[in-house]
């Protein structure tokens, strides 16, 4: 986008039944920005508690698709209503809301860029099996862009809508968040990290649907994948198949 506009955000929160949390969180992030919600097929409350809210612009799946669905449709929603980028929330209340604003400073100040939450998960006491997912796809990570970060499975985060349009992502649920990264990074988006802070001591915060087992084969098929790419494919060729899928 032109370095003389100044961006348009709103808010991205996906949900699949988090009926005790997602009242809250649309609350909070409304009074910042605007918001879009995608409803991933929930089955209890969540609805309801949606319903409840005003002014804000939402999405139903009739069944459950996964987080990386609903992030891609949440996008989609929010470049249609005109935004320039979409900073995403997750709706079990594990993200602070006070970390919006300083998102969207740093979005003015680099609004070519894709933001990365970066928590301190040892501070924050986060179940020790998310550390150790973490520090393994930090490492692929690095080995597969050549950019160390501390964090690379934060769904907080602010992402460029022109920037990422487009790009050729495989993976779903979780590891969408991970290949989308990794891509943009391919295709020259800069990453900056921004610290943020999570809350995993509360009993509502520990509602995450993400399944251990499942999600770590699922991020290490990506990574594999991602991997081997990187190993194989000259850098500026990885890069020039992403930019041809914006025409460049």
């Amino acid at each position: 986008m032109s370095p003389s506009l100044s961006p348009r955000l709103c808010v991205v929160i996906p949900v699949y039944n988090h009926a005790l949390t997602v009242g809250r969180v649309i609350r909070g992030a409304r009074a910042a920005f605007p918001v879009v919600v995608i409803d991933d097929g929930s089955t209890d409350g969540t609805a309801a508690e949606i319903a409840a809210q005003t002014a804000i612009n939402v999405l139903t799946f009739p069944r459950n698709s996964g987080k990386g669905a609903a992030l891609q449709a949440g996008f989609d929603r929010a470049r249609h209503l005109g935004f320039t980028h979409a900073i995403t929330l997750d709706a079990d209340g594990q993200h602070s809301l006070e970390s919006l604003g300083e998102f969207a400073a740093l979005c003015r100040r680099r609004p070519e860029a894709l933001l990365i939450g970066v928590r301190d998960l040892k501070k924050e006491r986060a179940p020790w099996v998310r550390r150790v997912i973490n520090a393994l796809s930090t490492f692929w990570f690095r080995t597969e862009t050549g950019i160390r970060l501390a964090d690379t499975e934060c769904g907080h985060r602010c992402y460029p809508l022109a920037a990422i349009e487009g790009l050729p992502v495989k993976a779903g649920r979780y590891a969408y968040e991970l290949e989308l990264m990794v891509k943009a990074a391919w295709a020259g988006v800069p990453l900056v990290p921004m610290a943020v802070e999570s809350d995993y001591a509360s009993a509502t915060s520990r509602l995450s649907h993400f399944r251990p087992l499942r999600d770590l084969l699922g991020a290490c098929l990506t990574h594999g994948r991602l991997s081997v790419c990187a190993l194989w494919v000259p850098a500026p060729r990885r890069k020039l198949s992403v930019q041809e899928i914006h025409g460049g």
